[in-house]
């Protein structure tokens, strides 16, 4: 532990207390600003020099006002932040990630190189801890800490940018952690030095290489602690859909709805022209326009509730309205490219709703569980982060300890549908206990996750149920003609 200990001791004037035990009182609150101080990270608005003293902009009203050429040159971060908010299915798809992923969580500690049990009282130090950030600062405003808020930033985090990040922001003297500070991954940026990754911020003016920052990204490839933003697939066709659909909007707008067909008679007008300019075809086209731009004018001052009236030199007709006829099915292609962008966003159909209607129920939960697997995925992301600074924290506190995070298990079934389960599990279970497979004491570490409490009431009885007399029930026939009632009773 020396290593993590030389970076508080580079400080003489706050040395670092080690804790020698006990925990942390949960009424205590740790008076830390959001930023500076013993805070290292700074926000993504205030990178470059930005943001100090200004207003922070609401994004959900700039990213409504977007149009092709805004997106055309946001970067790929802000594209997806944009999209999130303004475009159903990525928000969509986001909502049930956050909404499947946020599940309630366990946490165990264990001491290294220990018999594996759990330790209940450094578990506490971390349970009061999570407590204190609960606490709202008596003495000015203060933003929400909150454990359950920060695991929901953490996890958006990972769906959009591929990876989370976080920073144990130390209080006053550095005796204690003060808070967690998720950052945005995005502002973050490995260099390679002395044979090893550095993570810094704002353009490598801010080195992030301490022992309090964490880094855990999604699916990283060889060689690269970037993770792989799970969104990604899907920007290009989100894109081609705003086109298409622009497109669509265009070709509605001029051929969706009727509008006048006004045809003039060039023969008629041909008679009418003034005899001194009809062998002159330069005046000839002159009069004819000027006739034109007449009619063209006549007709743009009238109401909407007002009578044509006019020559039999012109014949007022209708075009449009989709009478037309259309030169593709644009249907057909929306399916693809919602089929494609589906695809990239990682969610099924049965997901986004949109589940077709050869889709059998079987196949539906095949998709669910295919869902449910890349929801786990995701939250293991945060379960390593959370783990690895959590251990630190005790570390940090002078206990030697390794923390266990881990979310609960995804449950979409109803209450009824998971008692009917865990009763064939205990069933089950009580089987392989009365064929001799495990004991007494295995089955109910399995069945409740402890040991028993005294010995089975009824062995047997679960697995091999019998009647008053000791045998075993049988179907019988009944034999009354009136069961179920007879036809004069049906008529």
């Amino acid at each position: 532990m020396a290593g993590l200990f030389d970076f508080f001791r580079k400080k003489p004037d706050q040395a670092l207390a080690r804790r020698s035990g006990g925990s942390r009182s949960s009424s205590q609150v740790v008076s830390v600003n959001d930023f500076g101080g013993s805070r290292t990270t700074i926000p993504k608005f205030a990178q470059g020099g930005g943001g100090v003293g200004g207003a922070l902009p609401k994004k959900a009203q700039s990213d409504l006002l977007l149009d092709e050429r805004s997106l055309a040159s946001a970067s790929i971060e802000d594209l997806i932040d944009i999209l999130s908010d303004a475009h159903p299915d990525v928000s969509y798809a986001i909502w049930n990630f956050m909404r499947l992923g946020n599940t309630k969580y366990n946490i165990s500690v264990r001491k290294p190189g220990g018999d594996g049990k759990p330790d209940e009282n450094m578990k506490k130090v971390i349970t009061d801890f999570f407590d204190m950030m609960e606490m709202p600062d008596p003495t000015r405003f203060s933003v929400n800490r909150g454990i359950d808020k920060m695991l929901g930033q953490l996890l958006y985090a990972v769906i959009t940018r591929g990876a989370a990040s976080l920073e144990l922001v130390m209080g006053q003297g550095n005796t204690e952690v003060a808070f967690i500070a998720p950052i945005d991954p995005a502002t973050v940026e490995f260099r390679y030095e002395n044979e090893r990754y550095v993570p810094y911020q704002d353009e490598g003016k801010i080195s992030l290489d301490l022992p309090t920052f964490f880094y855990e990204g999604l699916d990283e490839r060889i060689d690269d602690p970037n993770g792989r933003g799970p969104l990604l697939g899907a920007i290009n066709m989100v894109m081609f859909q705003l086109q298409v659909l622009n497109d669509i909007k265009a070709v509605v707008h001029n051929q969706g709805y009727p509008r006048f067909d006004i045809k003039i008679l060039e023969e008629v007008l041909l008679k009418r022209m003034p005899i001194s300019i009809r062998n002159n075809e330069k005046e000839m086209q002159i009069w004819l326009n000027a006739r034109l731009n007449e009619i063209i004018d006549m007709y743009k001052n009238l109401d909407v509730d007002d009578t044509f009236v006019h020559f039999d030199s012109i014949e007022v007709g209708m075009a449009g309205g989709g009478k037309s006829g259309a030169l593709f099915d644009p249907e057909k292609l929306m399916t693809v490219i919602d089929n494609l962008l589906m695809t990239g966003l990682k969610t099924l159909s049965t997901i986004l709703g949109r589940r077709s209607t050869g889709n059998t129920e079987s196949f539906a939960k095949i998709e669910i569980k295919l869902y449910i697997q890349g929801v786990r995925a995701l939250q293991r992301v945060v379960e390593r982060l959370m783990s690895r600074a959590l251990t630190a924290m005790l570390n940090l506190g002078g206990k030697q300890g390794i923390v266990s995070f881990t979310f609960e298990e995804i449950e979409i079934r109803t209450e009824m549908e998971q008692a009917q389960f865990d009763q064939i599990r205990l069933m089950n279970i009580a089987m392989m206990r009365d064929q001799g497979w495990i004991d007494q004491e295995e089955a109910a570490m399995r069945a409740v996750g402890h040991a028993p409490v005294g010995e089975p009431i009824n062995p047997g009885g679960a697995a091999n149920p019998k009647n008053a007399d000791g045998g075993r029930p049988s179907g019988q026939t009944d034999t009354n003609p009136n069961a179920g009632g007879s036809d004069a009773a049906d008529s």
